[in-house]
């Protein structure tokens, strides 16, 4: 019976836990946009580079100092973060999209309703009102 009680969860801690995976959620989405910033950024950079000779002086940023390289020196470093920055994104997809099933698996659990299915089921009663239209 001791497990039977730990499943039963008070209204008020059903919403805790769904707004605690919520959070979770748009924590992991917001970091996913943010890497894809850099993601476009290091691009940028690749593309510039190919433009350019490979003796090129260039600057780089490195533990908030900026050091003098050239283009044949950093170009390695930057794909390098690139194919990083692509891993960590498509974990962090991955991990979205667990997260996601387990949101949808809670809301069939305990029966919720999204803000967005709240919101018109509230619109939809007064939209079935009179039906008649005075011209």
């Amino acid at each position: 019976m001791a497990e039977g009680s730990k499943e039963e969860l008070t209204p008020q801690q059903v919403q805790a836990t769904y707004q605690q995976i919520e959070k979770e959620c748009s924590v992991m989405i917001n970091k996913i946009a943010e890497l894809e910033q850099e993601l476009n950024e290091h691009s940028l950079v690749i593309k510039a580079f190919d433009k350019v000779d490979s003796s090129r002086r260039c600057f780089r940023m490195v533990g908030g100092v900026l050091v003098e390289r050239t283009v044949a020196e950093v170009r390695p470093a930057v794909e390098g973060n690139l194919d990083k920055i692509q891993q960590a994104v498509n974990q962090l997809q991955e991990q979205l999209k667990k997260k996601t099933e387990q949101r949808t698996q809670f809301i069939k659990k305990y029966n919720l309703a999204s803000p967005n299915q709240k919101a018109t089921e509230t619109e939809a009663p007064s939209n079935k009102g009179g039906g008649s239209v005075l011209v």
